[in-house]
């Protein structure tokens, strides 16, 4: 999977630090760009996840050289894509933990994700300790408590990777390393290696991205809880693996636009796939954005977002 990611660097935090708790909640409108893989984009712009992760609205705000971007958070899918990742941005809401990193990994297991379809496989954990090697190593040093939930090898995996996407996605998004760096997250836990994460596997190794946990239908914009505006754009990425794609939008049992998706070409990279992007006009009100689609097993494959329109722009 491509990656593109730019972010204005700060000055901000390298050594391995402890953080306190932080809450990040909201939700970021992601801005569009013309592109045709699967990795995010930098400028203000994003494109189908997961991944490396560019905030698509960064700031120049700053307390103290804490930087305040959003930043890009991973979180599990549930039923039949409960083995998928998806993202949302959040935004902190204090300015406490000057590491961006640090803030990242302690979202995954405090924070809960917007959309109810998503889920965390974390316990919640107030401090976490991180740092960022030139080479492209990210360390995380995570209390004991963070991992003690006894989970299976699959879900223990997918919890890993959550953790490697979204931590990594903060390296990028704050500068702190670029994205054409080849990125690996070593987890140690109460500052040691090989530690047996909830109960099921051993951190001996350092850990890189898993494209297969890459969410294969992805409604990306709007948000869930979003407010865009009329008209609204709506983005949405869907791999080759998923057949029959169609995207609504419905109010009550009202369907208000839709249309089918376009296949991706044979032959085309397994990790790179179909964007959907097209702009509607609705009236105030709240609306159901979904995207459907059906795998190779015939699993019918669903991602959806409630969000409320209350003007036009």
């Amino acid at each position: 999977m491509s990656t593109a990611d730019r972010a204005p660097r700060r000055t901000l935090h390298r050594a391995l630090t402890r953080a306190t708790t932080v809450a990040l909640a909201g939700s970021l409108t992601v801005g569009l760009c013309s592109c045709g893989n699967a990795a995010d984009r930098p400028d203000n712009n994003s494109a189908a996840a997961p991944g490396i992760g560019s905030a698509p609205l960064a700031t120049d705000n700053s307390v103290d050289g804490v930087a305040t971007e959003q930043a890009p958070v991973y979180w599990v899918g549930t039923g039949d894509q409960a083995g998928y990742l998806f993202r949302e941005f959040r935004t902190p809401e204090t300015t406490d933990v000057a590491d961006p990193v640090a803030r990242a990994a302690i979202t995954v297991t405090a924070s809960s994700p917007s959309d109810p379809d998503y889920r965390t496989l974390w316990t919640a954990v107030d401090s976490v300790g991180t740092s960022v090697s030139p080479s492209g190593t990210v360390t995380v040093d995570l209390p004991a408590a963070a991992v003690a939930a006894q989970l299976s090898e699959e879900d223990a995996r997918m919890a890993l990777q959550q953790m490697v996407y979204t931590v990594s996605a903060a390296a990028v998004t704050a500068g702190l390393l670029d994205a054409s760096t080849a990125k690996e997250v070593r987890i140690l836990v109460d500052g040691r290696t090989g530690y047996r994460a909830f109960g099921s596997v051993d951190l001996n190794d350092p850990l890189t991205r898993d494209p297969a946990v890459a969410a294969p239908i992805w409604l990306v914009d709007p948000q869930t809880g979003a407010d865009p505006g009329s008209p609204v754009t709506v983005f949405a990425r869907v791999l080759p693996s998923v057949h029959n794609v169609r995207w609504e939008i419905v109010s009550g049992e009202r369907r208000v636009k839709g249309d089918s998706v376009k296949a991706a070409s044979p032959g085309t990279d397994p990790t790179v796939g179909t964007e959907l992007r097209t702009t509607v006009d609705l009236a105030p009100g709240k609306y159901t954005f979904r995207v459907v689609g059906t795998d190779d097993h015939g699993t019918t494959l669903t991602d959806d977002h409630e969000v409320t329109v209350s003007s036009g722009r």
